[in-house]
């Protein structure tokens, strides 16, 4: 069965300057490897058969870490990337002008129902890949699936935020409604939304006709508040290590923890 997975890495890496200054974010070493890699391993381990890499189109570095993958076979957690099969598309963002527009670019290269997503920013350590537990839910719920953290209540408002309804077992939960980066005071919840996401095509119906939303840009979390209208939702809690390697904080806590392994 195909399964794609979209690695959204155009990003300036602002956050992390001047680290970016001549190198992408994508491309800065975590551990023995660099931040993109751990993206893509955890893309092979979830059974994707195609990956689509939405980059900045001056990123030199990034496209010959592409295309030169195979030969270098050097991946965590994968001993031999030759045993899979990918197809591996690199789609260029010539603007930055948010997630959800980069997320729309790879529209063309997508023949399922659904796909996954995964942000690098997120690196979620684990030998069992997320991604993969979220796409089974989802072909058994047929629905789209989110990833949630519990986050401090007083940082709601850097982040997408997921409110429940009262179903759920102990795998899952369903998601009543989604807030783009609310004021605390506008929302009962702390569960954030997680650089993964296993979604319904039905989201470039949305992402085609928004306009921009926080920030100037165009807002995933905005496509996903009109999709749930209509589809239904489910939210994983994240029960692994996870680092935001796009900030400094991140950053360095996540090389601090890979080099005590």
């Amino acid at each position: 069965m195909s399964h794609t997975v979209v690695i959204p890495c155009a990003g300036k890496g602002t956050r992390l300057y001047p680290m970016t200054k001549n190198t992408s974010k994508s491309m800065l070493d975590l551990g023995n490897f660099k931040i993109i890699d751990y993206a893509i391993s955890e893309s092979l381990m979830s059974g994707a058969t195609k990956i689509i890499l939405i980059i900045s189109p001056d990123d030199l570095k990034l496209k010959k870490h592409i295309n030169n993958i195979y030969n270098s076979n050097k991946l965590p957690f994968v001993q031999d990337i030759n045993k899979f099969t990918i197809d591996f598309i690199m789609v260029e963002q010539i603007t930055p002008k948010g997630l959800g527009d980069a997320i729309n670019l790879a529209k063309v290269h997508i023949s399922e129902n659904h796909f996954g997503i995964i942000l690098p920013d997120d690196f979620i350590f684990s030998t069992n890949p997320i991604l993969k537990n979220m796409r089974e839910v989802s072909l058994n719920l047929k629905s789209n699936i989110l990833l949630g953290k519990k986050i401090s209540k007083d940082l709601v408002s850097n982040f997408g935020i997921i409110e429940l309804s009262d179903y759920k077992n102990s795998s899952y939960r369903k998601v009543a409604c989604l807030k783009e980066k609310p004021h605390p005071n506008n929302t009962q919840s702390n569960i954030s939304i997680l650089g993964r996401y296993y979604l319904s095509t039905k989201i470039f119906d949305y992402l085609d006709i928004l306009n921009p939303g926080h920030g100037g840009e165009i807002q995933l979390t905005d496509a996903l508040v009109e999709l749930l209208k209509s589809e239904n939702f489910y939210v994983i809690d994240n029960q692994s290590i996870h680092f935001d390697v796009g900030s400094k904080d991140g950053y360095n806590d996540a090389n601090n923890y890979l080099s005590q392994l």
